[in-house]
C-alpha cells in the first residue's frame, strides 16, 4: 500500500509539474501534498519573508475537505460504518502527504471530532486540540524511549515516521501548535475587537492576526526578523487558499487521466496561484516593513508568552461580565 502511495505521489507531482508553471505548481503541491521541495529559491524566501511560508503546509482545511467529501459521499452507510470508513480515509491521506506535523494534529482532531459525533457528545475544538498535542508527545515519547516497538511489524512506517521525530523541539510542531492555538482561542476575540464587520478581507484579516500574535515571538527568535506586512499580505492571498486547494484536488484528479490536455484543465487554478504569487513578491520586493529583531533569550518568550496567556484569562473573565451587564 504504502508503495502505491508513493508511486500515486509522484504522479501527482509529475503531472502538476507539467501543467503549471513554477512557481505555481510548487505552491499548489505545497497546498495540496505539503511538499517543500521544488520551489525556486527567490520565491520561497519571498514566502518566507511576507510569512505565507505555512500555506505550503497541509493542514486542518484538507483534513476537513477529505472528511466532508467521504460524509457525504458514503451517507448511504449506518454512522458507525461511515466512522470507519472516514477514518481509514485519513489515515491513507496522512500515508500519502506524509506525517508531517500539522498534518499529524489535523487528522487526530478531526478523528476527535468524528467520534464525538458518532457519540452523540457535543464538540470542543480546544480539548479536540489538546488531546491531539499530547496524544502526538505521548507517541513521540514511546518511539522514542522505547526502542523495542521499532522491532513491532504492527507499528506501521507511516507511524513509525509521524511519531520518531523530536516534536516538542520540532519548528514545524511549534508553529502549527501555537497558529492554531491562536484561531482557537483568539479569532473570537479579534473578531469581537476588529471594526469594519462583513468588510472584504475582514475575516482574513482576523484569522492572520490571531494566528500571527501567536507565532511571531517565534519566528522572530528562531529567524532573527519579523514583518510588519504579514498580516496584510496574508488577509491579500488567504482566500484564494481554500478556492485553490479545492478545485486543484478536483482538477488535478482530471489531469492524471487526460494529461495532454493537463494545462487547460489547470488553468483556473494557475490564474488563482499567480494573483498568490505576484502579491507575494510585490510585497517581498519592498525595502520596509521588515526589521530584523535582536537576540533575545528563552526566558523571554516565554515571559511573552505568560503575558499574553495572563491578558486572555482577563478577557476571557471580564467579556462574559460585560455581557451580561449590557
Amino acid at each position: 500500500m504504502l508503495e502505491f502511495l508513493d508511486a500515486l505521489r509522484e504522479a501527482i507531482s509529475q503531472t502538476l509539474r507539467q501543467s503549471l508553471p513554477e512557481p505555481q505548481a510548487s505552491l499548489l503541491l505545497g497546498m495540496v501534498l505539503g511538499v517543500k521541495s521544488g520551489f525556486p529559491s527567490d520565491f520561497y524566501q519571498a514566502l518566507r519573508v511576507t510569512g505565507t511560508l505555512h500555506v505550503v503546509v497541509v493542514s486542518g482545511y484538507n483534513i476537513t475537505v477529505l472528511i466532508n467529501a467521504l460524509g457525504r459521499g458514503l451517507v448511504f452507510l449506518p454512522l458507525k460504518a461511515r466512522f470507519f470508513v472516514i477514518v481509514l480515509g485519513i489515515f491513507l491521506f496522512v500515508s500519502l502527504v506524509g506525517p508531517e506535523a500539522p498534518v499529524i494534529r489535523a487528522a487526530i482532531m478531526g478523528t476527535i471530532a468524528l467520534l464525538a459525533t458518532v457519540l452523540g457528545r457535543q464538540r470542543d475544538a480546544l480539548r479536540a486540540f489538546l488531546i491531539a498535542g499530547m496524544i502526538m508527545l505521548i507517541g513521540n515519547f514511546l518511539v522514542e524511549f522505547f526502542p523495542m516497538l521499532n522491532q513491532d511489524v504492527l507499528l506501521s512506517a507511516a507511524v513509525k515516521s509521524a511519531f520518531g521525530k523530536s516534536w516538542l523541539f520540532d519548528l514545524s510542531f511549534q508553529l502549527s501548535f501555537l497558529a492554531t492555538l491562536g484561531l482557537i482561542i483568539l479569532f473570537p476575540i479579534v473578531d469581537r475587537i476588529l471594526p469594519g464587520r462583513g468588510a472584504p478581507l475582514r475575516e482574513d484579516l482576523a484569522t492572520t492576526l490571531a494566528a500571527q500574535i501567536m507565532v511571531w515571538p517565534l519566528i522572530a527568535y528562531r529567524f532573527g526578523q519579523a514583518s510588519l506586512f504579514s498580516p496584510l499580505v496574508n488577509a491579500l492571498v488567504l482566500w484564494t487558499v481554500p478556492i485553490a486547494t479545492v478545485f486543484g484536488m478536483v482538477t488535478t484528479t482530471l489531469a492524471l487521466f487526460v494529461s495532454q490536455i493537463g494545462y487547460l484543465i489547470m488553468l483556473p487554478v494557475g490564474l488563482l496561484l499567480t494573483y498568490f504569487t505576484q502579491v507575494v513578491r510585490w510585497f517581498s520586493s519592498l525595502n520596509f516593513g521588515f526589521f530584523a529583531a535582536s537576540p533575545f533569550s528563552v526566558l523571554a518568550l516565554f515571559f511573552y508568552y505568560l503575558v499574553l496567556g495572563g491578558g486572555l484569562w482577563f478577557l476571557s473573565q471580564s467579556f462574559p461580565r460585560k455581557q451580561k451587564t449590557s
